[in-house]
C-alpha cells in the first residue's frame, strides 16, 4: 500500500477503527517524548547558554486531544526563545515559526546568538512521525490481511 503524505496515512489508519486510532496514539506519544528528549539533549550541547541544566530539564512532551496530539513545550519562557531564536540582531528564524518567535519580541536590542536546539529536533521528529505512521499503516494492513 503506498500513502503520500500524513493527512493520507492519517485517514487509512483511521479506517481500522479503534485499532488504527489506538496505533495513531502510540506513535503520537513516542514521537513527542522523542522530539523533547532531543531538544534537550541538542540544548545541552550548548553549556554555554544553559550551564545548569535547568531549561533543558524543563523541556517536555505533554498529550493533547485525547492522545492524539503531543505539545513538546519549554517551561523557562521567555529564556528558552530567546536561546532557540537569538536576540537583537542575532534573531534567526525559520518562516514557519516566525508567528511564534514574534510573541518573544521586546525591543530589537540583545547580543545572544541563537542557539537552535527545538527547531532541529522538531524537524527530524516530524519526519520520523510521518515514517512510523506509515510503517504502523503497513503493520497494521499486515496483520488485518493475515487474518482473512
Amino acid at each position: 500500500m503506498r500513502v503520500n503524505g500524513l493527512r493520507e496515512t492519517l485517514a487509512k489508519l483511521n479506517d481500522f477503527g479503534e485499532q488504527g486510532k489506538n496505533r495513531i496514539k502510540q506513535v503520537t506519544a513516542v514521537n513527542g517524548q522523542e522530539i523533547a528528549a532531543k531538544a534537550a539533549r541538542n540544548l545541552s550541547s550548548y553549556s554555554d547558554v544553559d550551564e545548569t541544566g535547568t531549561i533543558a530539564q524543563s523541556i517536555n512532551a505533554k498529550l493533547e486531544d485525547n492522545g492524539f496530539k503531543s505539545v513538546i513545550s519549554v517551561n523557562q519562557v521567555p529564556i528558552g526563545a530567546y536561546i532557540e531564536f537569538g536576540t537583537g540582531t542575532y534573531v534567526e528564524v525559520a518562516d514557519e515559526w516566525k508567528d511564534i518567535a514574534w510573541q518573544f519580541y521586546v525591543n530589537g536590542k540583545g547580543q545572544l546568538h541563537p542557539h537552535p536546539y527545538f527547531y532541529p529536533a522538531f524537524n527530524q521528529g516530524r519526519d520520523q512521525y510521518i515514517s512510523d505512521l506509515k510503517d504502523a499503516l503497513q503493520r497494521l494492513t499486515r496483520e488485518f490481511n493475515s487474518r482473512r
